[in-house]
């Protein structure tokens, strides 16, 4: 049994939308992925800043000791968490944006 010539070309744009659909799918993972990555990054860097400044004291506290380390170390690290990409520093804005290039046709 043949299928009329205009129900055959139906699904061929049927299918071709639904191939456009899984293009614009995964470039828009790629884009949160990337994202991602970039405020990760900017997090990595805040958090190693605070852990320098944390380590040029000036002597020994009367509290320090290495539970107050350990949370000192969290606090830090839950910061930069929640400050990267919100601190207004940049940094993952333009790591996106050097690397957006590289994803093909997703850029903003």
């Amino acid at each position: 049994m043949t299928l009329p010539p205009l129900a055959t070309a139906f699904d061929a744009r049927q299918t071709a939308s639904l191939s456009d659909d899984r293009i614009a799918a995964k470039a828009t993972r790629d884009e949160d992925r990337l994202r991602g990555a970039a405020e990760g990054f900017e997090a990595l860097f805040l958090n190693q800043i605070l852990q320098s400044g944390r380590a040029a004291s000036f002597g020994d506290s009367l509290t320090e000791s290495s539970a107050t380390q350990t949370a000192q170390s969290l606090l830090d690290s839950t910061l930069t968490e929640v400050g990267a990409g919100r601190s207004g520093l940049g940094l993952s804005e333009a790591i996106y944006r050097q690397f957006s290039a590289h994803l093909g046709g997703a850029q903003e």
